[in-house]
């Protein structure tokens, strides 16, 4: 309840919107209930999913917008790998699946991803999407609910924002509860889809490397970086736009609100990269567990860039895929993107960016584009 009141306080002292929040606050209380009824019954009913092992769990992070959507979709459609519809985050029992199954996907008009603007972020409840979202709706807290709701009234550095993200160590409980649910998620979908593995696109778990690594030691971490000029607008773009299709957010928010929400993004954005160089230079990572790939050469060499990551992840590739690879990369040899997220939109200069990160710049060589 405490979580509820407190994005509650935030979305009325800024959007200044009394009644809304309440209908979705109460649908996000009824999926719960449902959610932990038929989580139960899979206990009774399908109690073999709790022996389903973890085996080489593969899990690709990165700063949203960096190309981690693309190369999450794409591996899925090799096959064995294990990942999440956007409903199957909302209803993730076994039970619930098999009794919503025909329903669920089909309410879109309902669905949190109907504000997200189709040509920049396809997605829908039937969407292969980030595992992300399901802490978010598991307990309305996070890096979803920070970055949406409470960045605005927040500062970066607080406490709330470092819990929210899972900086420099929960409490032992705490851990254990974060990553005991999302087993229980990963055990339930390798049952209920008979694959074997997880692949998982996760931002926030760039924060919890360390108790990652030392709980599944076997775990393939892909980490992409891209360039943070065309990263982090674009990220703020996407978030931007999901609030204006929801709360017609910045016509009702005060510039400095949204001077404040902006430079919050922005330092999370930041720390997010520091964090991961940092432990990436310092070589916290064991060289088993890391394969880093560069933007650039997910778009301009995807064949030896995809063999590389399949060799590395321990994915055996099928001739079909294969062959997806390669239309895919003659397709991409001729591709321009429609979107330039310009920085100025949000009041940051492509300089400042490049400054600031100038240590990710030289060390994954990126280029640094003028104007």
């Amino acid at each position: 309840m405490d979580r509820y009141l407190r994005v509650y306080r935030v979305i009325n002292k800024t959007f200044g919107l009394w009644l809304r929040p309440l209908g979705t606050f109460f649908i996000l209380q009824v999926r719960g209930g449902i959610s932990a009824a038929t989580m139960g019954l899979d206990r009774l009913v399908f109690p073999r999913y709790k022996d389903e092992p973890l085996d080489r769990p593969i899990f690709i992070i990165g700063n949203p917008r960096s190309g981690t959507t693309f190369l999450h979709r794409f591996l899925l459609s090799n096959g064995g790998l294990s990942a999440f519809e956007l409903w199957e985050m909302l209803f993730p029992a076994i039970t619930a699946r098999k009794l919503l199954g025909r329903i669920v996907p089909k309410l879109d008009r309902l669905s949190p991803a109907r504000y997200h603007p189709s040509d920049v972020h396809d997605t829908s409840l039937r969407g292969i999407e980030t595992d992300d979202p399901a802490w978010f709706f598991h307990t309305l807290d996070g890096p979803f609910a920070w970055a949406y709701f409470l960045a605005w009234q927040d500062t970066w550095g607080s406490d709330l924002s470092r819990r929210s993200f899972g900086i420099d160590g929960a409490a032992p409980q705490e851990k254990e509860r974060f990553f005991r649910y999302y087993e229980e998620l990963w055990r339930r979908n390798l049952y209920y889809k008979k694959d074997q593995r997880i692949l998982a696109k996760t931002s926030m778990l760039t924060f919890r490397l360390d108790e990652l690594l030392e709980r599944y030691p076997d775990a393939k971490l892909i980490y992409i970086v891209r360039d943070p000029v065309e990263v982090i607008p674009s990220g703020m773009s996407l978030i931007a736009s999901v609030l204006e299709n929801g709360y017609d957010a910045f016509n009702r928010t005060s510039p400095e609100d949204q001077q404040r929400w902006v430079e919050n993004l922005y330092q999370a954005s930041c720390a997010m990269l520091k964090v991961f160089h940092d432990a990436y230079t310092s070589g916290e990572i064991p060289e088993k567990n890391l394969c880093v790939v560069r933007y650039p050469d997910l778009i301009q060499n995807l064949e030896p860039t995809i063999e590389r990551i399949c060799e590395f992840a321990e994915i055996e590739p099928t001739a079909s895929f294969l062959a997806e690879v390669r239309a895919q990369a003659e397709k991409q040899r001729s591709y321009k993107s429609k979107h330039q997220h310009a920085p100025d939109r949000f009041g940051l200069s492509a300089e400042r960016i490049q400054n600031d990160l100038s240590y990710v710049y030289d060390t994954f060589d990126l280029p640094r584009k003028v104007g």
